[in-house]
């Protein structure tokens, strides 16, 4: 009776079903993440945050401050049930790498702000770790479904995929930057156009820019816009908020710019001329860049040219005339 009644511990799982031991770990899961979801895991403001927001100029600072809380996946699904995972081993792994000095705050907050508006350095890592495990699963998912095209898919596929998918991220924020660049030195000569008009009309410097900044939609027009909002605000003056906006942008040519207006508003120099010859400078460098960018498509041309079109122009030549020496030698 005693034995019959006898528990052993640990208990065998391997004569277990697997719906047995899957199923609850899917239960499980599946409560930790609605649990932790959001909205569902949101906190409430509390009645001071509320009052607080009722405020013009406040509601104007967080509107300047505030970073918006973009969505890390297209489906609102995958959005409710990942994200608080993904947050979490992103947290983790933030912590590992400022332990062994790999990670540098400032510096990839300055990015993220300029290259991936609303996403935090957690929700980052944890994308990268993310990547990387797709990275890593897909070489066991080709083995899985018997897709072998050059043999079974080695081991160290894994460790690859999951390096390459981890800094996959790294590689496109780096990409939005050039972009960013690139697009910014696009758009300062026409801007500088504008503000030596606007100037040469008998504006000041400060309602030119904020003339300017108010009829740009491009990245240094949005960048003069938060400049003007913010020492319109009282919370710094033009010349130190153009000095910031130069600094956290890190491009030569916008600090140069700010550099002339800056010497301008200090010193009295003449702005009109100087403001003309920086536009025709960028103008310069803007033809250059061009110029550039058509070699290098011209050499990158070369191999769909090699690999696609030569081999059709021969066949088309050549086939026919093979068809008619096979004739002539019949």
């Amino acid at each position: 009776m005693n034995g019959a009644l006898a528990v052993h511990w640990p208990p065998d799982l391997a004569g277990l079903p697997p719906a047995v031991v899957i199923w609850p770990l899917l239960i499980g899961l599946g409560a930790y993440l609605l649990v932790t979801a959001q909205p569902l895991g949101r906190p409430r403001p509390d009645l001071a945050e509320r009052v607080r927001r009722l405020d013009v100029d406040e509601r104007m600072r967080l509107r300047l401050n505030r970073q918006d809380d973009q969505p890390l996946f297209r489906s609102a699904l995958l959005e409710r049930m990942l994200r608080p995972a993904v947050e979490d081993v992103g947290g983790w792994l933030r912590t590992v790498l400022q332990r062994v000095g790999l990670h540098h705050a400032s510096e990839l907050n300055r990015k993220l702000e300029l290259a991936r508006a609303g996403v935090t350095p957690v929700q980052y890592f944890g994308e990268k770790a993310l990547v990387g495990l797709l990275g890593a699963a897909l070489p066991v998912a080709m083995n899985a479904l018997g897709v072998h095209p050059f043999g079974p898919w080695p081991a160290w596929l894994c460790i690859a995929g999951f390096a390459g998918g981890f800094i996959a991220p790294d590689w496109e924020l780096d990409r939005r930057l050039a972009a960013r660049r690139t697009a910014c030195l696009m758009e300062l000569p026409g801007l500088l156009d504008m503000i030596s008009l606007a100037v040469s009309a008998g504006m000041a410097l400060e309602p030119a820019l904020e003339a300017v900044a108010r009829r740009s939609r491009g990245v240094v027009g949005q960048e003069l816009q938060q400049a003007s909002r913010q020492a319109a605000l009282g919370q710094t003056s033009l010349v130190a908020a153009l000095s910031e906006m130069a600094e956290r942008n890190g491009i030569p040519e916008l600090s140069a710019f700010v550099g002339q207006l800056r010497a301008a508003h200090e010193q009295g120099l003449p702005l009109v001329q100087t403001l003309s010859a920086q536009a025709d400078a960028l103008r310069e460098q803007k033809r250059i860049r061009i110029v550039e960018e058509g070699g290098k498509a011209s050499v990158r041309m070369i191999i769909p040219v090699a690999l696609f079109v030569f081999p059709t122009l021969f066949v088309v030549l050549l086939v026919p005339a093979g068809v008619q020496l096979l004739h002539l030698s019949g």
